[in-house]
């Protein structure tokens, strides 16, 4: 029998009840959802308007880019990142739009490699360090990722000795949150914020073009297909992945043999992701595994890039020293 065969006949197809289970999900889609928040602001107009009710005071009157899961690659060797919304307006400031549903212990950490990543891509080769624009990362949470009842916190760089010393470097992270109780924010962003959890503010006419917007991209038929295809191709690899790891384990006669060859494969399969670029929160998702639990593996192969996935399983567990 082809082994290939064998295989795909195993494989769950695109049949109709997934596709209605697809479809349905499509159906339910909101601006919570980070392909959805993606395609409505990489439209000028409702990009624009964010960013006038969230930065007042920089007096934004147009924005002359904006690209939508924009990928920087960086230097050789680095992980590239893929932001949800890319914006640069004609005064020189520079914005990333992020949606962020889960809350991972990561995110800061993801926020300042996004910064960093921003910095890269804005400075070219030769130019002056004076000529870096601001940057500004911001992230919308449904959660409260501090714990402290706001709805916005804003990081910048401040003196440790004195916090009245601003480092000025134009560098910028905000973390917006839909579940803060304090009276913190514009009522121009809350609107937004409670947009997030489905509340419609009535007369504000910003967040009727959203609800509109919304609609459209219901109906647009390019991006219902590009949604359904990656959901399909994530549960492809989801199933991948288990199957893989129950046949490693069959081909061992012990249990430690059964356990080690699932490492194994795990080990190659996060190798795999990681040299695609993606990062420690997206394979956990695609692997239905924890991150505290895949965070060992995934920190040995970006320290031993080179190494085989034999060598980081016997870096994972160091066989003890022998007692002299």
């Amino acid at each position: 029998m082809n082994k290939n065969a064998t295989v795909n006949s195993e494989i769950p197809q695109a049949g109709s009840e997934s596709d209605a289970a697809l479809s349905s999900r499509w159906e339910n889609l909101t601006i919570k959802s980070r392909f959805i928040f993606a395609k409505i602001f990489q439209q000028e107009d409702i990009c624009l308007t964010l960013l006038q009710r969230l930065f007042p005071e920089l007096d934004i009157t147009e924005v002359k880019y904006v690209e939508a899961e924009k990928t920087v690659e960086g230097s050789a060797g680095s992980k590239a990142v893929r932001y949800d919304v890319y914006v640069k307006t004609p005064k020189k400031y520079a914005f990333t739009l992020e949606m962020q549903v889960e809350d991972r212990d990561s995110l800061p950490k993801r926020s300042r490699y996004y910064s960093a990543m921003m910095c890269e891509d804005l400075l070219p080769s030769g130019a002056s360090y004076a000529s870096l624009p601001p940057a500004f990362v911001v992230m919308f949470c449904p959660f409260d990722l501090f714990r402290k009842g706001r709805h916005i916190y804003t990081f910048t760089y401040k003196c440790g000795e004195d916090p009245s010393v601003s480092l000025e470097d134009g560098s910028c992270i905000i973390f917006l949150n839909s579940k803060g109780t304090a009276d913190d924010v514009s009522q121009e962003i809350l609107s937004f914020l409670n947009y997030m959890e489905g509340i419609v503010t009535e007369g504000d006419e910003f967040i009727a073009r959203l609800e509109d917007a919304v609609r459209k991209a219901k109906k647009n038929a390019v991006w219902r297909q590009e949604y359904m295809m990656y959901q399909m191709e994530m549960a492809h690899e989801r199933w991948v992945a288990r199957k893989e790891g129950r046949e490693e384990g069959i081909k061992e006669g012990r249990e430690e043999g059964r356990e080690e060859g699932r490492e194994e494969v795990i080990i190659e399969m996060i190798s795999a992701k990681v040299k695609k670029g993606r990062d420690l929160p997206a394979i956990a998702d695609m692997l239905e595994q924890e991150e505290s639990k895949i965070r060992p593996i995934y920190d040995l192969i970006l320290s031993m890039p080179d190494a085989s996935p034999g060598e980081i399983l016997k870096a994972l567990h160091p066989e003890p020293e022998a007692k002299t």
